[in-house]
């Protein structure tokens, strides 16, 4: 591997070419490709590969420690010296960025189940998020490098931090293949339906708009109709005995300073001073009590981006305001999505609940979007359904970033501001 790979720092000096590693790693891919990381066994592997459980544990401690080797391996042969960071800032870094969209597109079709599983798995597994985070770094620092370039040349307005911007539209990027290569959202079927969204992203982010020619355009009245499917009614209304409401006040207060993985059931006993079996009689597990928290939450934020839809988008004061309520996230809110935008992925039934809420939230932009397209408000661009989808799912990412104090996003009212500034230029801002 290259002296730069992301693969980790293992027990042994080893290469990751060696026969049997090709053999593991060969397997994994094969095998993740049907079955999640969480229920994969080393047994399956060795079984796949041909291999002893000597052969096996001479180089990898466990099934995590495959996958890390794994990334290495695939980010080393999809970037390899053609990466953004191994040039300057200037008009050869931008070519590079242009290509490692493709780049990086080409390794979501070829090793998505990987790159899937390392995603689902980052805040569990140190170690798979220690080496996606010095994968996800490098990006950053090499869009915000050139951030600084564009700005200091003139070609871009002053703005948020680079490094923030940069966190912003690498963790977009993350989330917009993530989201389409699992079939997660009907906005975006394919993988390969969001590189024209992204692009129009990184150019309104960066440059504050995007480059369009403006004609007379007659003004025509245009509805957008919510698209069915996975649209459900959010939220459902929660227990209303006092027991039940007592267990979720509990529950919103523990959550405050314990995430939902470190939360159990007797602690949340204790603090609403209540028995076990008075839990379970209203509630399956923490989980179950979990979801009716976080369709309260989500009630509120589907709402405030409805009220979108009611504010005169044509005053850029109006719409930013109207952003900051649709994001306030202060309190419990905050720890309940905190918590929710974590889990998701790997709980079903909040998956459920949590795409259902995006889904809401999509058919109203995309509504908004449409409209003002016709009406002459904002100026066309990609299809309206995956620019919404990639819009909201980069907003998505990025306040989960914040919300967990990832690096250049640990300023919650700084990047909401950003937040708003980027969905204006997105939908309205031209160059």
């Amino acid at each position: 591997m290259t002296q730069g790979s992301f693969v980790r720092r293992r027990p042994r000096d080893h290469d990751g070419s060696s026969t049997a590693e090709l053999a593991v790693f060969d397997a994994t891919e094969r095998l993740l490709a049907d079955t999640s990381l969480q229920d994969l066994t080393v047994a399956q592997i060795l079984e796949t590969a041909g291999l002893s459980r000597a052969n096996f544990y001479h180089y990898f401690a466990n099934k995590y420690d495959v996958l890390v080797a794994l990334l290495g391996r695939v980010f080393d042969e999809s970037y390899g010296t053609d990466a953004p960071w191994y040039t300057d800032p200037g008009r050869d870094r931008a070519r590079r960025m242009g290509s490692s969209l493709e780049q990086t597109l080409e390794m979501w079709s070829e090793h998505g189940a990987v790159i899937c599983a390392v995603i689902e798995h980052m805040h569990s597994q140190p170690s798979v998020a220690a080496a996606w985070q010095r994968m996800f770094e490098r990006f950053v620092s090499a869009v915000a490098e050139q951030v600084t370039f564009e700005r200091a040349e003139g070609r871009a307005p002053d703005g948020p931090a680079a490094e923030m911007l940069g966190a912003m539209l690498v963790g977009g990027a993350e989330r917009a293949f993530y989201v389409s290569s699992r079939g997660l959202d009907d906005r975006l079927p394919a993988i390969a339906s969001v590189t024209s969204s992204l692009s129009a992203i990184n150019e309104a982010a960066i440059y504050g708009g995007r480059t369009v020619r403006r004609t007379a355009k007659k003004r025509v009245p245009v509805t957008a109709e919510p698209r069915s499917g996975r649209v459900i009614p959010v939220p459902e209304p929660a227990a209303d005995t006092e027991t039940a409401q007592g267990i979720l006040q509990a529950m919103r207060e523990l959550l405050m300073s314990s995430t939902l993985a470190e939360l159990s059931v007797a602690s949340i006993l204790k603090k609403a001073g209540i028995s076990r079996a008075s839990f379970y009689f209203y509630f399956r597990s923490k989980e179950d009590a979990f979801i009716v928290l976080f369709r309260e939450a989500a009630a509120d934020i589907v709402a405030g981006l409805s009220g979108v839809a009611d504010v005169d988008r044509k005053d850029p004061s109006a719409l930013l305001a109207q952003v900051g309520n649709w994001l306030n996230l202060d309190g419990h809110a905050g720890a309940i999505i905190k918590n929710a935008v974590h889990e998701w992925p790997r709980l079903p039934e909040l998956r459920v609940e949590y795409l259902a809420a995006m889904t809401a939230m999509e058919s109203t932009l995309e509504s908004i979007i449409v409209a003002d397209r016709g009406r002459g408000i904002a100026p066309p661009g990609p299809p309206a359904g995956e620019f919404t989808a990639t819009v909201l799912w980069t907003i998505e990412r990025t306040i989960a970033g914040s919300l967990a104090g990832e690096a250049h996003l640990d300023d919650l009212d700084a990047v909401t501001a950003m937040v708003g500034q980027f969905l204006y230029a997105a939908i309205y801002g031209t160059r």
